[in-house]
């Protein structure tokens, strides 16, 4: 077994400065690593999906990039496991969506089946050993996708979770945290609230291209608030007196809301196709598996509301679910496989 001393990390850099589920995991899994590893340098990539050539200036960033002074290799989301090392791991968080099973769902210029074919090819290329020594996926979506278009097998690697900061006070009113695009299906809990008999708020916090869409929708309903951007420390006061947390996306790939409102002892509604979000629930024990229908969640959100102390007991066993996962086990992972 040889020790790693030096390691490269490579992520990818968002070029429009948002700040996502992406980069919380670039964070938690940079400070594990250093907690091992002598000496992490850590490589942000800007990386742009703006246009077709904007993703391969990507690839070919990631492709140039003089590793050799570093023992082993961790890459991230595509394109960083373009990267050229002898020891490289790929801890993978997804490759580019549009070109694998959201392709048919975004109609614009990468809707092209051969940029797509051209893409895929690359991937399976880069990916494959001995150029990527092993692939850990974050999750079984992930695993399922990479099997299914490029031929490759990874290991589940779940991702692991800070519980610095999260606390649970009450259980006062809806709270639907994140990104405000079409794939996080927001729009779907707006319409429930249509069908809520509760005395309930809703309560959305986050931005995106989706904000006034969702206020139309929402109409002149004063139970739904938009609050935007909100710091760290409000979206954790925002957790702590939620009754119950939504995250109802489409074919997720992990999601870190879940894992949030579990840490803040919170039962938490999904939808049958939202992808890995299904795995962690247990069906009207740590939270409710629903249709993508608004009439599904209301029902849910008004049992809570009925019966808040069934609501406490759910988000305390969807705590004790997410117990065992550690950033720091995940590091000694990713490591063991770059030292055998």
């Amino acid at each position: 077994m040889n020790k790693i001393r030096t390691l490269a990390f490579i992520s990818n850099a968002q070029m429009t400065g948002e700040r996502g589920g992406a980069e919380i995991f670039n964070e938690r899994m940079l400070e594990a690593l250093k907690n091992h590893v002598p000496y992490v340098k850590h490589f942000p990539v800007p990386c742009s999906e703006e246009t077709f050539e904007d993703i391969l200036k990507g690839y070919l960033t990631c492709y140039d990039l003089d590793l050799r002074e570093f023992d082993g290799v961790v890459s991230t989301k595509a394109p960083t496991f373009a990267v050229q090392h002898p020891n490289h791991v790929s801890y993978l968080i997804h490759t580019i969506r549009v070109f694998y099973d959201m392709f048919d769902e975004i109609k614009c210029d990468l809707s092209n089946y051969d940029k797509r074919k051209l893409i895929q090819h690359m991937d399976t290329e880069l990916l494959r050993y001995p150029r990527v020594k092993k692939i850990f996926s974050i999750g079984h979506e992930v695993k399922n996708r990479l099997e299914t278009y490029n031929g490759l097998t990874s290991e589940v690697l779940h991702l692991g979770m800070t519980k610095e900061g999260f606390y649970c006070k009450d259980y006062d009113y809806i709270f639907l945290p994140g990104r405000l695009h079409k794939w996080k299906r927001v729009d779907l809990m707006v319409k429930a609230m249509k069908y809520v008999k509760a005395p309930i708020k809703l309560k959305i916090a986050g931005t995106g291209e989706q904000m006034q869409e969702l206020i139309g929708i929402a109409g002149d309903d004063d139970r739904i608030e938009f609050l935007g951007f909100v710091s760290d420390e409000m979206m954790k006061e925002l957790y702590s007196n939620a009754l119950v947390v939504i995250f109802i996306p489409i074919q997720e790939d992990y999601g870190f809301i879940l894992h949030e409102g579990f840490t803040s002892k919170k039962p938490v509604i999904t939808c049958t196709d939202s992808g890995e979000p299904v795995r962690f629930i247990r069906q009207g024990e740590n939270g409710f598996i629903v249709e993508p229908e608004p009439r599904e969640i209301a029902k849910c959100v008004d049992s809570l509301y009925e019966n808040k102390e069934r609501a406490k007991q759910m988000g305390q066993c969807g705590f004790e679910t997410i117990a065992d996962i550690s950033w720091d086990q995940i590091a000694k992972v990713l490591l063991k496989a770059l030292e055998d």
